[in-house]
């Protein structure tokens, strides 16, 4: 059973991120391939010694992004790591290739990925980049015609890091719209990585879809009690590392003692 029928199942899910040192071609990259496969695999590792149900691969340390489509460097290397990741660990492995759903399914049915997070699903925002485009039906219809319909969507309402170019747009409309388009989950978020999602959307987005809601920022240790109330399941990463630094690996004192506090807030 994957992780969306387990969600629907009633059990609550933890994804752990992988943030991917940068990839080739990118402003911060290193120079070497190898420590960002060595990276990717420790970190996975830590988080499925600590106890995560599922990891989430992403390559947000790629940032500013140039371009709308990841390039072929960036891609081939991504699929390498996450080839590596999958050998490593005995988790259900997910990608987000920061908002390029062609990338993502390339490298998931290279690299056997389960599921993949598609941030711009519906709605039109406006980020650092400037006018982003909802890619929902093309991610939809991609997935059919590569045949990789066994990978599931998790579609963003309302992304973190963008702002809608109608803000009149209520968050139960982009829900609605993300489950007819085709998701499989929704992920809610906060307005930037590490920022809390607020309770009162987390609450209207759950009682507007029949899908699973994860929460895409901002949980930790502190809040997951309260959180897990709502949601199905939580796709955690800047609470894992030290100062909330993306570019530090995984912390395994602050992933145990985060699934401890899961693990307990969940029983009681």
């Amino acid at each position: 059973m994957d992780i969306v029928e387990r969600m629907k199942q009633g059990e609550k899910i933890t994804i752990g991120m992988v943030h991917l040192l940068p990839l080739p071609g990118t402003l911060h990259y290193g120079g070497e391939i190898a420590p960002i496969i060595e990276r990717a695999v420790a970190d996975a590792r830590r988080l499925e010694a600590a106890g995560f149900d599922a990891i989430i691969v992403e390559n947000v340390n790629d940032a500013p992004n140039d371009a709308p489509q990841m390039s072929p460097w960036q891609i081939s290397t991504f699929a390498i790591a996450c080839d590596h990741v999958r050998r490593s660990v005995h988790l259900p492995i997910g990608i987000d290739a920061c908002g390029d759903a062609l990338a993502g399914f390339m490298i998931g049915g290279s690299a056997g990925i389960e599921f993949i997070r598609v941030p711009y699903f519906v709605d039109i925002r406006i980020g650092s980049t400037g006018l982003i485009n909802p890619n929902g039906a093309k991610a939809v219809m991609l997935r059919k015609r590569c045949g990789l319909e066994y990978i599931r969507i998790f579609a963003d309402v309302q992304v973190k890091h963008t702002y809608a170019l109608n803000p009149e747009i209520p968050v139960e409309a982009s829900s609605k719209w993300a489950e007819s388009v085709g998701a499989d989950a929704l992920i809610v978020t906060g307005m930037a990585t590490g920022m809390e999602t607020p309770m009162e959307t987390l609450k209207r987005v759950k009682a507007s879809t029949h899908l699973p809601v994860v929460v895409g920022s901002g949980m930790t240790e502190k809040n997951a009690k309260e959180q897990f109330t709502v949601c199905d399941g939580a796709i955690i990463g800047s609470a894992l590392k030290q100062h909330g630094d993306l570019m530090n690996p995984v912390d395994e004192v602050l992933a145990k003692r985060f699934m401890q506090a899961v693990r307990e807030g969940v029983a009681g």
